[in-house]
């Protein structure tokens, strides 16, 4: 599975107006909204989800990242966006640091298996330092675009 199989591109969210988890993930939330990934009126149940989602622990991974996701019957496929923070928002991570990117993910229901291949491919590419310094230091969304594109192998 590829990042650009699933991450959103008009979604995709350069600066971060959101300083807090919640209003974060609302963000988020909204952008794949305006993107017309997800209908208006399932907005605040996906919310709802990924909040409750959080609840059972923070998908704040460490160094600087976190990977809210949920199932929710709102999508026939898988969908996700990103986000930066330039500053960093206390998101409850592991490692007790400021998470400045954001990788969301929303699967439908009966998908159990592109589900873990889409957080599988996402933590393996967080998991490089030089992945996350390039996506912080990106140059809006075209260069994350530029790197989601070369970390799966696409020509550009």
């Amino acid at each position: 599975m590829k990042l650009t199989d699933f991450i959103v591109e008009d979604a995709i969210i350069t600066e971060l107006k959101a300083t807090e988890k919640e209003a974060v993930i609302r963000e988020m939330v909204f952008s794949l909204k305006d993107a017309q990934k997800i209908n208006s009126k399932d907005v605040e149940n996906v919310i709802k989800s990924l909040m409750k989602r959080e609840e059972l622990g923070s998908t704040g991974i460490g160094k600087g990242v976190a990977v809210p996701h949920t199932k929710h019957d709102c999508t026939k496929k898988i969908v996700g966006t990103i986000a930066r923070s330039s500053s960093g928002v206390d998101f409850n991570a592991l490692d007790g640091e400021p998470v400045y990117l954001f990788f969301l993910l929303l699967s439908p229901n009966d998908s159990a298996g592109s589900h873990l291949a889409a957080l599988e491919k996402i933590s393996t590419v967080i998991r490089d330092n030089d992945f996350r310094r390039f996506m912080r230091e990106a140059n809006g969304k075209t260069g994350i675009i530029e790197i989601l594109k070369e970390v799966d192998g696409i020509q550009v």
